[in-house]
């Protein structure tokens, strides 16, 4: 039996989007929106992320589609009063694996090491985002 990536795509996307329709909730004050740009949508890493980001019991969820526009996930953030996005790009991912956290309320955006970015939110939470020595 010979599966295309997209049908494994579509499965993994159905059960985990039907699974996850209520959002994980953790005692964290901060929710986090896992965004992508480009790359087709990057499902699959954007669910790494969040699954990495909800072991470590941090408040996150990502828009439900399979290749949402940035102005799409910007309006769900909005609508679901999400002030902190962690956003993944295409380039990003394979060159310099790294991601942008973005605070949408303070106007502030840092480039993080992947590897470092459970510790940089957890520090980053615990100051509600307002230390300015975490943007530098």
């Amino acid at each position: 039996m010979l599966l295309r990536i997209s049908d494994l795509t579509g499965a993994v996307f159905s059960i985990f989007s039907s699974s996850r329709i209520i959002t994980c909730r953790y005692d964290v004050v901060t929710s986090v929106l896992v965004c992508s740009r480009g790359g087709g949508g990057l499902l699959i890493e954007r669910m790494e992320l969040l699954a990495e980001l909800w072991e470590e019991n941090i408040r996150a969820e990502f828009v439900p589609l399979c290749d949402p526009s940035l102005t799409e996930q910007y309006e769900y953030a909005n609508e679901h009063d999400i002030k902190c996005l962690v956003i993944i790009t295409d380039t990003g991912v394979s060159q310099k694996d790294s991601v942008k956290v973005r605070h949408l309320e303070l106007k502030k955006e840092k480039e993080v090491e992947r590897g470092n970015l459970v510790k940089f939110l957890l520090e980053a939470m615990s100051s509600q985002f307002r230390n300015p020595s975490i943007w530098n």
